[in-house]
């Protein structure tokens, strides 16, 4: 079976375009899609307590879709 892997360098400042492979990832796994999410550099910000806590909508929705489907999510800090 094929995986698909999202990978992102944007940092929590934009929180649109930080949260879309949070967002994309969802609809892989809603499809049934073994997913992976890859954070490098800047978008690792998007982990810490206190990004996630702030953020709202459709990106906490998304974020709770991967993590109850305990969707791999790595971390890389370059």
């Amino acid at each position: 079976m094929s995986k698909i892997i999202f990978y992102s360098t944007i940092s929590p400042d934009d929180d649109r375009r930080a949260w879309m492979a949070f967002t994309l990832a969802r609809r892989a796994v809603e499809a049934s899609l073994e997913t992976e999410i890859f954070l490098a550099g800047p978008a690792t910000g998007l982990m810490r307590s206190e990004v996630r806590n702030r953020i709202e909508g459709r990106a906490k929705e998304a974020l709770g879709v991967v993590l109850t489907a305990k969707t791999p999510i790595s971390l890389s800090p370059g």
